[in-house]
């Protein structure tokens, strides 16, 4: 099956005509099943019109959007790829993506319309490739697909070939069905989406995902929950952990998603109490913002029943700490899941046996772990190794490469992790451990601890090598919490020290800074970090007295 006719075959009976996609900060811009299926046979139409055939990819890079899905299902239902990414990548990366996948077609705003030229420019790519998505052409789909007697213009724009064209000009060209795909044997094989990687340690890859792929990915991580669900999506919906949970949900099951354009925690508070929010995800950063915040947590989450944690570790005390801000019902819990594999380990509603764990392995999925030492399978509990993943959900390879899975379908994910009682940890990352004379340091374990110091707004900690090159030792960098008393370096070396064995000591030193770098999920950008230090050494050998 295609992934658009799995999207629109679903239990829901929409009976209703509910909404099921809702702006967050404008709930009249909403779309219930009819509108949406409409505006998505028209988008079908109009991405045809505008040059896309089976295998095109189209780049889209926007803020999340309530007709964000109905974008992704019209460019997969006109035969293309979806790739997105954030309208605030920085020139050098959109330039790698163009080049990465070669778009047919580029979604973007009016504050990135500039790069975009320059880019496609600079590629031999036409301006009439271009598509600008602003808040009046969002406002004009929402409105032609809500009034079912809006017929489109008689005749489509005329396309100019040196300038760009507007998002309301796609649903110029009547409905269209979609691309049917009747056999597993060529869902397997036919992309539909491409997601970003981190990037955390070079260029972002695009890892190709079918339509079987995210098919089979959704059946493993969806389960019944005992609770009306509405949604809250704050994350990018561009990236494959905000897809994961926006797209399908609310087409195939009737569960109304709220979309905010971006995190923001007075907004984030306001929508979930007015709303009644139940479910909601969220990546580390948001969760520590959360528990330090002075505004009125506790009284604006109470409707609040699940709240998924992943894209970074997060320690036990921080999920705790933020599970008293809930109703006792409610439960929150990690989850872990990569790009390249989907969701495959997940602390589902009510089980909160083990709260600093990423829950159990989903069914469908086989996992391994291999001692870095000397590449054995590891068989037994609570020893750590690195993780290894096999399931129908993994991409089918990365865009432009032959690596990444192995002839058995193997995917080496770079996570240490361990078992206890059926859950998994996450240790840490194999680039990123801290060699400290012979012994392993995760900079995360440092982090959770520095992060109990309510002076301690945010941390990263990486590994620096002593300038005799005898061993590395870990280094943090901290942001202090506004309206806090400012802690001393030394006050910060000591709380690591205090709870911590001494060869996890920040021997390196602590560099208090105003912000660090992360990706647009809040995934700790350790390699540009570490450049960024490395910099700040050689400044300082300059500066430093002869």
């Amino acid at each position: 099956m295609d992934l658009v006719s799995f999207a629109f075959s679903g239990p829901a009976t929409h009976a209703d005509q509910a909404p099921l996609y809702i702006d967050a900060k404008r709930p009249s811009r909403s779309l219930s099943e009819a509108p949406f299926r409409r505006l998505v046979r028209s988008l079908v139409a109009g991405f045809k019109a505008y040059g896309v055939e089976r295998g095109d990819t189209v780049l889209v890079q926007l803020d999340n959007l309530v007709i964000h899905s109905a974008l992704l299902f019209g460019i997969v239902g006109a035969g293309g790829v979806y790739m997105g990414c954030s309208p605030s990548s920085p020139r050098h990366e959109l330039d790698h993506f163009v080049s990465l996948v070669e778009p047919r077609l580029i979604l973007t705003v009016a504050s990135a319309l500039s790069v975009v030229r320059d880019v496609c420019t600079n590629k031999g790519i036409s301006w009439s490739q271009i598509c600008l998505v602003d808040d009046q052409s969002v406002d004009h789909l929402v409105s032609f697909a809500q009034n079912q007697s809006y017929n489109p213009q008689a005749t489509p724009p005329v396309r100019d070939e040196g300038v760009h064209f507007d998002l309301k000009d796609m649903v110029s060209f009547g409905e269209s069905d979609w691309m049917r795909i009747y056999d597993e044997a060529t869902a397997r094989i036919t992309p539909a989406a491409m997601f970003s990687t981190s990037g955390t340690s070079g260029l972002p890859k695009a890892a190709i995902r079918t339509h079987h792929t995210i098919i089979s990915h959704h059946q493993t991580v969806h389960y019944d929950v005992p609770y009306p669900v509405t949604r809250l999506m704050a994350l990018p919906m561009s990236h494959s952990f905000g897809d994961f949970w926006s797209n399908l949900f609310p087409i195939r099951y009737g569960h109304p998603l709220y979309v905010m354009p971006r995190f923001d925690l007075s907004t984030f508070l306001n929508v979930v109490h007015r709303y009644n929010i139940t479910e909601t995800y969220l990546v580390p950063a948001m969760v520590h913002i959360l528990n330090q915040s002075t505004l009125p947590v506790r009284e604006s989450l109470g409707s609040l029943f699940y709240i998924g944690v992943s894209g970074a570790p997060i320690d036990a005390d921080s999920l705790q700490r933020c599970q008293k801000l809930l109703n006792p019902q409610a439960c929150i819990g990690q989850l872990w899941g990569m790009t390249e594999v989907g969701v495959i380990f997940q602390n589902r509603y009510g089980d909160q046996r083990y709260p600093g764990s990423i829950g159990k392995l989903l069914e469908n999925y086989d996992i391994r772990l291999v001692r870095l030492d000397d590449g054995t399978t590891i068989h037994g509990e609570s020893t750590p190794g690195e993780l290894y993943v096999r399931g129908p959900g993994i991409m089918l390879a990365y865009q432009g490469r032959d690596d990444g899975i192995d002839a058995q379908g193997w995917f080496r994910t770079g996570d240490i992790a361990y078992s206890e009682d059926e859950h998994y940890h996450i240790v840490g990352r194999t680039k990123e451990l801290i060699k400290v004379r012979g012994y392993s340091v995760a900079p995360a374990e440092i982090e959770a601890v520095l992060l109990k110091d309510p002076r301690v707004h945010d941390t990263m900690v990486i590994g620096i090598t002593l300038p005799d090159g005898s061993t590395e030792v870990p280094r943090a960098y901290v942001v202090c919490a506004l309206g806090q008393a400012r802690p001393t370096a030394d006050e910060v070396s000591a709380l690591a020290l205090k709870n911590l064995a001494s060869y996890k000591a920040l021997d390196g030193g602590v560099i208090f800074v105003e912000s660090l770098p992360r990706t647009g999920i809040g995934k700790p950008h350790r390699s540009k970090l570490s450049h960024l230090d490395a910099q700040r050494t050689k400044l300082a050998a300059l500066l430093s007295p002869v």
